[in-house]
């Protein structure tokens, strides 16, 4: 009779556990209190519906240090001052937003040297960093209430009831996984793509195990789900809310491929039918050496073996070589 009950036990309890094997990991979206609202423009020019305004997405990697994609800021900052305004808390009663000034006199946005605009440079990664100075910074708070701009110490009144706006406020750091020196190799968790819009935030889940570090492009490649331009400059997150990569472009050729270029804009790779396909920067040598060297206390993971196992996976069906390279990264 013992036997009977633990064989019938195990009938209803297998399924349940296979059912609890498939299940995909719970999402952590605290996790992605890190990602904010970015506007970009030149300095000398007016905030208004007539400038060139430049929105995106940022990862506030340090409380002092945003992390954004650098197409982002390359119009605007690479070769005059800008201001980057940061949406650091909205909820439905608050409204934070702090102002960094740039220029070359007084730094505060780091573009990734490797990158050039207008062609998508497989040595240039797609990443920039904006420094966040609270004793220079100009802030603004408001009362969404009713619209009025609030003191600081009006604002921070208010702040002590408001639990959202706080988290929003304080939320900083992730920690960043590391591709650097690996080959090809599979992502084992799932990723997401969150986005913040008015202090919500939305994601898009990558359901596809088909996530790879691709060597000879150096970057991440998945199955496309639905990113858009609108995700610029945020981060692509696991689950559990470690940083994988960033939001990057890529230009497309009239076909939907998209090529890759050299330092000295030779084309190298091809990468057919690219549309298809969310690409985006991960954190090699080169990219990771460039943050590390700016934001302190920088949190880093290796993605062997843990996050991601090496794959003899081939991508000849997609990635065509355009002349032989001996690439370093």
């Amino acid at each position: 009779m013992r036997l009977l009950c633990i064989f019938l036990f195990s009938l209803c309890f297998t399924p349940m556990l296979q059912a609890l094997e498939q299940a995909p990991a719970p999402i952590n979206e605290n996790a992605f209190l890190i990602q904010k609202e970015i506007a970009t423009w030149p300095t000398d020019q007016t905030f208004n519906t007539q400038v060139s305004v430049y929105n995106c997405q940022a990862v506030r990697l340090h409380p002092n240090w945003f992390l954004t994609s650098a197409h982002c800021v390359y119009s605007a900052c690479a070769t005059r001052p800008c201001t980057v305004e940061i949406t650091l808390a909205e909820s439905p009663d608050l409204l934070a937003r702090v102002r960094v000034k740039h220029s070359t006199v007084s730094p505060s946005v780091y573009i990734y040297p490797g990158f050039f605009p207008g062609q998508n440079r497989i040595s240039g990664m797609d990443a920039a960093l904006i420094r966040f100075d609270p004793q220079k910074a100009e802030y603004s708070y408001i009362n969404l209430e009713d619209g009025r701009a609030l003191t600081r110490g009006e604002f921070e009144k208010k702040l002590r009831f408001d639990t959202e706006a706080q988290a929003q406020l304080n939320a900083a750091g992730a920690r960043l996984l590391n591709v650097s020196g690996i080959g090809t190799s599979k992502l084992k968790p799932q990723i997401v793509v969150p986005k913040t819009t008015a202090g919500v935030i939305s994601y898009l889940p990558g359901n596809s195990p088909e996530v790879y570090f691709v060597q000879e492009l150096q970057h991440f490649i998945s199955p496309g789900f639905g990113v858009r331009q609108g995700n610029s400059g945020g981060g692509v997150f696991t689950r559990s809310g470690d940083l994988v990569g960033l939001v990057s472009s890529l230009l497309y050729a009239q076909d939907g491929s998209a090529s890759f270029h050299d330092a000295e804009g030779k084309t190298l790779l091809t990468l057919r039918n690219a549309r298809d396909f969310f690409f985006f920067t991960g954190f090699n040598g080169s990219t990771l050496n460039f943050i590390r060297n700016k934001v302190p206390n920088l949190r880093t993971v290796g993605v062997i073996p843990d996050f991601a196992t090496p794959s003899n996976k081939k991508f000849d069906a997609i990635v065509k070589a355009e002349q032989a390279a001996s690439l370093r990264f």
